[in-house]
């Protein structure tokens, strides 16, 4: 058995239109045209795909049977040709993409994968979230084409990255934490107390000489931070965008801390690899991601 695609496109037109003359209209055929491919898709089945017997024409049992599986065929059809051209066009099959949420919020990734969707509908997409220097490994792996981090004194030379906006920190507790009830905070009372920092997998603990406390806890999620914050067990450098909700319900407190009276900036950068082809997607995950996070520098903070 032979089936054409004008046969499905006719009777898929048919099912979706109601008629054989408004099916015509829609794929710019004559109505006979449209009544021939159908009758020839019945010959070739062997069996009435429409009951015809009132002027509207009606899916048989059988037509009914074979419909979903019509524009199954005329969907895969579609995505082939779109493949195709994508590929003429130098548009990636699948991408890969770790952001640090440290760096950059999570809705601004989620609402860009929205955007991506809308934009490259066959490209495959993975969003990694990446703490710490994590971002910086998987580049180095190879195992993602871009990642936004926050950023660091140097790069290796295979790297290439653009400076795209701030994110502001400031040092915060949970409400009840006996540094929230202090009216200035200083160093030294900072250093009574347990630091939560985050790391990642594979860097684990980190030492520094400078560091104001030798009582340190890590994690390698944000989540759990907030948690182990609202519960008191520590203070930490916070990015404003990670804190803010709970700043405002006042689980979490911004210390006043006579070092640092207001909000630090850290850099974010986003980083990829200097080889290898770069397609449409990669250039428009770097042009829109830069978009979104000159936005953010515009906000004011808490």
């Amino acid at each position: 058995m032979e089936l054409s695609l004008e046969q499905l496109q006719a009777f898929i037109a048919t099912v979706e239109t109601g008629s054989f003359s408004a099916a015509a209209r829609r794929l710019g055929k004559a109505q006979s045209s449209i009544s021939g491919l159908i009758s020839n898709l019945e010959i070739d089945a062997g069996f009435s795909l429409f009951d015809r017997s009132s002027k509207i024409p009606k899916l048989t049992p059988e037509g009914l049977a074979l419909m979903n599986d019509v524009k199954s065929v005329l969907k895969s059809h579609r995505n082939l040709r779109h493949r195709i051209d994508n590929i003429m066009d130098s548009v990636e099959s699948e991408i890969s993409l770790a952001y640090d949420n440290m760096a950059i919020p999570d809705g601004v990734m989620l609402g860009l994968a929205s955007e991506f969707e809308q934009q490259f509908p066959l490209t495959s997409l993975m969003l990694l979230e990446a703490t710490h220097k994590r971002a910086y490994q998987l580049i180095e792996q190879n195992k993602v084409n871009l990642a936004v981090v926050i950023s660091q004194d140097d790069y290796p030379e295979q790297f290439a990255f653009r400076g795209i906006c701030h994110v502001h920190y400031c040092t915060v507790a949970g409400a009840k934490h006996p540094l929230a009830k202090l009216d200035k905070v200083a160093p030294q009372d900072l250093a009574q107390y347990r630091h939560l920092r985050i790391t990642d997998t594979q860097t684990g603990f980190r030492r520094f000489d400078s560091d104001l406390t030798s009582n340190i806890w890590y994690s390698n999620s944000p989540t759990t931070m907030m948690e182990m914050l609202r519960q008191g067990l520590g203070w930490a450098e916070m990015p404003l965008h990670a804190v803010e909700s709970q700043l405002l319900n006042g689980s979490i407190v911004r210390l006043p801390t006579s070092h640092q009276e207001v909000t630090f900036p850290h850099c974010v950068d986003l980083i990829w690899q200097t080889e290898g082809a770069m397609g449409q997607c990669l250039q428009w995950l770097l042009e829109r991601i830069t978009k979104k996070a000159k936005a953010l520098n515009q906000r004011p903070a808490l």
